[in-house]
């Protein structure tokens, strides 16, 4: 006990005296337990159970707040009546806050007249008691009912949700027990035993992964599948090539090449097959319903779960300070990379197309037809660049696509790609520390240690991705400013030899890093300052520190790393629904098409979800999918991120695209104008129809002909068979008496725009 009352022979006593003498004992347990237990606010006991249609009843318990622990010594019964919902759901928080009240009133003789004795009796509290007060939080009515906000100065006990009849389910809240000490020596202990069990595979796991990258070399390459694809394509040719002809060639429909855009009849999509065209669209970009959405964080436009800064590499110990301004000033330009994207389609018009296999053929450039926004053009250099992880240049190699019935999926497997980046110069000098990163996650913050600072000279901190081991300058993943205000020395910093080393955080915008990938942190900066270094094992960087001379890195401390800390996201839970602005098309929508900024982790899920009928589905295949056929004019949009507290999916808002349309009943599709090298009289087409039903669909190969296309044939042989995958390859004969300059004209119709089918290939020849 910090302070006692000092009693006496003979001494008078005062109630003062004997009340600090509680009082010395309550505050010097409120001390231990705010100390020793735990400074913030918890919870034990109040276990949680239904006892009526309406009713939670919870056990004694107590609350602790700041050290001063609050009781309650019997059971407690709740009501939620007044809490149920109109209509759908609620979900209702049980909460406890304290209170010190007064209590066990009793009549006592207070003497009021000393030399006689005369007491006169008053009615008074004899204790004085902390109670913990447990009172009901009502969220917002939904199908899906959120979480409802609590205030802070009280604690979660449990949620409740409820429905129009009464209680549905009850969730005790654990994050805000209070954990029980002997329960956490167990825990530690069995976590010894486990670390001594494993230490040995879990020391060297960064080596094993790395090996393990390397094994994979003995299976086949996403090349070696381009090489046999492009020989299957002239297998193909050689299959359907006439002996003798004057023209021959084929269109898998993959991109606008082979069609003729600006013919007055034209009127189809192509992709991947000749589609139905649109008869409304509207497009919007992707926004938050609620932009003050409390459960998620949003930087740069860029959205993630809600999260916590968890420490992850942390390089202690201090050897010595390195003077950043003793090395070359120079000026440096940087190329900054964006987040690649994602794709999803969904709708009658995304009849599964066989043709998309001829994406590896490498002659088209998917990444391009896919991933580009409304009147974005993209520069692509050296044919098609995907840039693999073992530094191999692929044709589409990190396009990763899924096709199913009604619904599609496209998505860039690199994190960050240069198809579209940002360039610009910085001054100073530079140091770096590279290190190899372990686990997938996202890098929120780096702690910086500086030694000493210079009254001015802001520092920029870049994330960057290496090349032959060093940092690479070129493919920068996260850029921000650290004003030399903000800078963090310690006291005694002017005594170079024991700086009082405090550590400087930099929040950055989320930078996703791949495990067995190595990164640099590097610093830019004008100004005379001093950074710490640490010659900490390097078993746990697994780096080199670097500085910059000429613009060109080399190692600069083989001994010594900078002392620094890597904080990646922890996240609060793992799975989350965040709502979006609703997608609207007058008339109605039957398709769907969203085009966003995402980096969907391994393991993780994104859907998006739209509600129907009161009820949230996510996009998928048929038949789980969405029922558009009625033509919502209006679709409430969420996405749905799925992972663990460690990892999550993030998607973008900036540049993001969201088109909502519905397609006609009919379309006409018009060929590239052929001009031959001499006349024929024979010209055979062959085209394949997907999802084609002769009930509900019609289609018919003429061919236009004359110098301006002003004629019309029609074909003089028509031939239909059934092709093992159901598709129904029609073959088009047609006899001329002479044409050197012709079109191939495709006109289709179905019975609803909800029952479509596709053209997925298309052969010519005219034969001499």
């Amino acid at each position: 006990m910090e302070q006692t009352v000092i009693f006496r022979d003979r001494q008078e006593l005062q109630s003062a005296d004997l009340n600090n003498a509680q009082d010395f004992a309550r505050g010097s347990l409120d001390h231990v337990v705010k100390d020793a237990i735990d400074g913030g606010k918890a919870y034990t006991g109040f276990s949680a159970s239904k006892t009526a249609a309406t009713e939670i009843t919870l056990s004694p318990g107590r609350y602790y707040a700041g050290g001063q622990v609050f009781a309650r010594n019997e059971n407690v019964v709740i009501d939620l009546f007044n809490s149920l919902p109109l209509v759908t759901k609620k979900r209702v928080a049980i909460v406890a806050f304290g209170q010190s009240v007064d209590t066990d009133v009793q009549p006592r003789d207070f003497l009021i007249d000393a030399q006689l004795g005369t007491t006169e009796p008053q009615a008074v509290a004899m204790e004085n008691m902390r109670r913990a007060e447990l009172s009901a939080v009502a969220g917002v009515e939904g199908p899906d009912p959120s979480y409802p906000p609590t205030d802070a100065a009280t604690v979660v006990i449990c949620y409740a949700v409820v429905d129009t009849a009464g209680i549905v389910s009850i969730e005790q809240w654990a994050p805000s027990q209070l954990p029980n000490l002997r329960l956490v020596a167990n825990r530690v202990t069995a976590l010894e035993v486990w670390r001594g069990q494993i230490s040995g595979q879990v020391d060297t796991l960064r080596t094993d992964l790395s090996a393990l990258a390397d094994r994979l070399g003995a299976y086949a390459l996403k090349s070696e599948t381009v090489d046999l694809t492009e020989q299957l394509e002239e297998l193909r040719r050689k299959v359907y090539e006439p002996g003798a002809y004057i023209y021959y060639g084929t269109n898998h429909f993959l991109t606008d090449e082979g069609s003729n855009f600006d013919h007055p009849a034209f009127d189809a999509i192509v992709g991947e097959g000749i589609r139905f065209p649109e008869a409304g669209s509207a497009t919007s970009a992707l926004a938050l319903l609620n932009p003050n959405n409390a459960f998620v964080n949003v930087n740069g436009g860029f959205v993630l779960p809600r999260y916590a800064h968890g420490l992850r590499m942390n390089l202690a110990g201090y050897s010595g300070e390195l003077r950043m301004a003793q090395y070359t000033f120079e000026t440096t330009a940087i190329r900054q990379l964006f987040r690649s994207r994602e794709r999803r389609r969904y709708g009658a018009t995304k009849q599964v197309c066989t043709n998309s296999a001829w994406w590896r053929q490498g002659i088209y450039d998917q990444a391009a037809s896919t991933f580009t926004r409304a009147g974005e053009t993209w520069e692509v250099v050296n044919g098609i660049p995907d840039r693999m992880p073992n530094g191999q240049v692929i044709p589409n190699g990190n396009v990763h696509w899924v096709r199913l019935t009604q619904f599609w999926i496209d998505i860039f497997l690199e994190p960050y790609w240069d198809r579209v980046s940002a360039t610009t110069t910085l001054n100073g000098q530079q140091v770096a520390q590279t290190f190899l990163n372990s686990q997938d996650g996202w890098l929120t913050q780096v702690g910086l240690y500086f030694s000493r600072k210079a009254a001015a000279g802001d520092v920029h901190v870049l994330v960057c991705e290496t090349a032959f081991g060093m940092p690479d300058l070129s493919r920068v993943i996260s850029r921000t400013v650290l004003p030399a205000a903000d800078i963090q020395v310690g006291a005694a910093a002017a005594n170079a030899a024991l700086p009082a080393l405090l550590e400087t955080t930099v929040p950055i915008i989320p930078a996703y890093l791949v495990s067995g990938r190595r990164y640099a942190i590097v610093l830019v900066t004008t100004g005379d300052h001093y950074v710490a270094m640490t010659n900490t094992d390097n078993g746990i960087v697994q780096g080199t520190f670097f500085v910059s001379t000429d613009g060109a890195f080399f190692a600069g401390n083989l001994a010594d790393d900078l002392k620094m800390r890597l904080y990646f996201a922890k996240f609060e839970r793992a799975r989350l629904s965040v709502e979006l602005s609703p997608l609207q098309l007058a008339g109605g929508i039957l398709d769907l098409d969203i085009l966003n900024e995402g980096i969907t982790p391994p393991a993780c899920r994104t859907d998006f979800e739209v509600q129907v009928n009161g009820a949230w589905i996510p996009l998928d295949a048929a038949p789980n999918g969405p029922n558009l056929s009625g033509l919502p004019a209006i679709l409430p949009l969420r996405v749905t991120l799925t992972g663990t507290t460690d990892l999550m999916p993030g998607f973008g808002l900036s540049n993001s695209q969201a088109i909502v349309s519905r397609s006609k009943t009919a379309f006409t599709w018009v060929g590239e104008t052929r001009t031959l090298g001499s006349p024929t009289t024979s010209i055979k087409i062959i085209a394949d129809f997907q999802a084609f039903d002769e009930t509900k669909h019609d289609c018919t190969v003429t061919l236009l002909t004359g110098a301006d296309l002003s004629g019309s044939e029609t074909a003089d042989v028509v031939e239909d068979i059934v092709l093992a995958n159901g598709a129904i390859r029609r073959t088009s004969v047609f006899n001329l008496t002479s044409v050197s300059t012709y079109a191939v004209r495709i006109a289709g119709a179905t019975t609803s725009a909800a029952e479509q089918f596709l053209v997925a290939e298309l052969i010519e020849f005219a034969q001499s």
